[in-house]
């Protein structure tokens, strides 16, 4: 797999990584091995500036590579909700995209049914509400 390069967009890159590892069949206390050579830039910054212990840790290292470029469940929910479906892309992929932008927000392996749900309903209720600018 080649390097993390600038301007790269990191998702895709874990995602790519994630893949590649499963299909290579490398066990997950490897991951973060064999990533860490890859990184470069604002990605091998932040692995630098990580807990030692913690760094070794893939799941703690993607957390720490994601934050460093400013994305969290917050940027899904905007992408979630302003996603349309281009031109070229078939409803099957329109379909899988928004499905992994959900699961990225929501974090259903994290949360009940009941906060996904509490969490959707907040939203909307935040999105009916008369606009107050002195609030």
């Amino acid at each position: 797999m080649p390097s993390f390069q600038l301007g790269e967009d990191i998702e895709n890159y874990l995602r790519r990584f994630k893949r590649l590892a499963r299909t290579w069949r490398r066990p997950e206390e490897e991951w973060s091995y064999r990533l860490v050579p890859l990184l470069t830039g604002q990605a091998l910054e932040a692995y630098l500036a990580m807990d030692e212990e913690r760094s070794e840790v893939y799941t703690d290292l993607k957390e720490v590579l994601l934050e460093k470029f400013n994305i969290s469940p917050e940027t899904y929910r905007q992408r979630f909700r302003s996603t349309t479906a281009p031109a070229a892309e078939s409803l099957t992929e329109t379909y899988n995209r928004l499905k992994n932008l959900y699961k990225r927000w929501v974090r259903p392996e994290e949360h009940s049914k009941e906060e996904i749900g509490e969490a959707i309903i907040l939203e909307q209720l935040l999105r009916v509400l008369p606009y107050d600018p002195h609030l």
